[in-house]
């Protein structure tokens, strides 16, 4: 008897072992692996892509990218309307055009126009599962279909398709709890060759505004509030207290707040009553929502892209603590 365990205990082993080698030897990967080597490829790699992005209207870009010296070079010029066009060089972001001034700032990537899930850290990233659910053909070339959905009401999905051949994101679509398309980016024609990398050279050289600085007077908080409780996976990314007049108001002092999961990303703004009390004013407009509740003479605001079901949830976790003696 122990003999026949032990040999079906072996063969068992053996085919474990061949499955794992042919895995290896056809590479198939997981999505999760998929959705990584979708995010370097998109960092490390050159490449020039023309696609359109549709949120309220739509729009088309040209983006050309390139990474030399271990550093990351982009254009993303707006081929519709008034020519607009964002620069990266190493860590800074410069923004041109004739309708504003020019600007500089640092930033890794470039945040406007492109969809966040190239630039995650999907090792790190919580509240989501991934679902290989096929192939398809898009742009002429065949891709890989993930699924990235959340494992609660407090978010977003998103269905990708990926170049199986470069690894570079051909579409991705943001969607609702009812599927609802809110944010659809699709990639008409993928341009490969080492060449792209030249535009590393003519960044260099260009005379790019100067940085803008984005530091202010520490200011305490005179408020006194926490949140019980987040969404898994949201994390406080940034927090700061401004003079009222930054953003207009006719107010003394108002915090912000903002938290990101890695792919989606909320703001709460905390400020003394300004005459009207909000009892739950809530809107949406494509993926952005907003949420006003007036709470012991302080207004709050909720604004970024999750539905509004974690708009009201944040809300409802959100807590003033007596202000500290003097």
């Amino acid at each position: 008897m122990f003999i026949k365990i032990r040999k079906y205990f072996l063969m068992f082993i053996a085919i474990f072992a061949c499955s794992a080698f042919a895995l290896a030897d056809t590479g198939i990967k997981t999505p999760l692996l998929y959705l990584s080597s979708m995010a370097d490829a998109h960092k490390k790699s050159n490449y020039e892509l023309f696609y359109i992005l549709q949120q309220e209207g739509i729009e088309s870009f040209r983006l050309r990218h390139a990474f030399v010296n271990d550093k990351e070079y982009a254009q993303l010029l707006n081929l519709d309307h008034n020519r607009e066009e964002i620069i990266l060089k190493d860590s800074n972001v410069s923004y041109l055009g004739y309708n504003f001034r020019p600007f500089s700032l640092n930033s890794s990537h470039i945040l406007d126009n492109l969809p966040n899930v190239i630039y995650a850290d999907y090792h790190h990233l919580k509240g989501y599962v991934f679902l290989d659910v096929g192939k398809d053909r898009i742009a002429d070339r065949m891709a890989k279909v993930i699924r990235i959905l959340p494992k609660d009401n407090f978010r977003y999905s998103y269905t990708l398709w990926i170049d199986e051949e470069t690894n570079l994101l051909l579409k991705s679509q943001l969607q609702n709890e009812d599927n609802v398309v809110l944010e659809e980016f699709r990639v008409l024609q993928l341009y490969q060759s080492q060449e792209i990398a030249m535009i590393a050279n003519a960044i260099d050289v260009l005379m790019l505004p100067t940085l803008t600085s984005t530091q202010k007077e520490e200011i305490k908080s005179p408020y006194h509030w926490e949140v019980n409780e987040l969404p898994t996976g949201f994390r406080l990314m940034k927090s700061q207290t401004v003079s009222g007049a930054t953003y207009q108001f006719d107010t003394e002092y108002v915090d912000s707040r903002l938290y990101s999961d890695g792919l989606l990303s909320f703001t709460i703004y905390v400020m003394p009553s300004q005459g009207t009390n909000f009892d739950g004013y809530a809107g949406q407009q494509g993926k952005l929502t907003f949420l006003n509740q007036t709470i012991n003479d302080k207004d709050i605001v909720i604004i970024g892209d999750v539905p509004l079901q974690a708009a009201k949830h944040i809300l409802k976790n959100i807590q003033f603590k007596e202000e500290a003696s003097q």
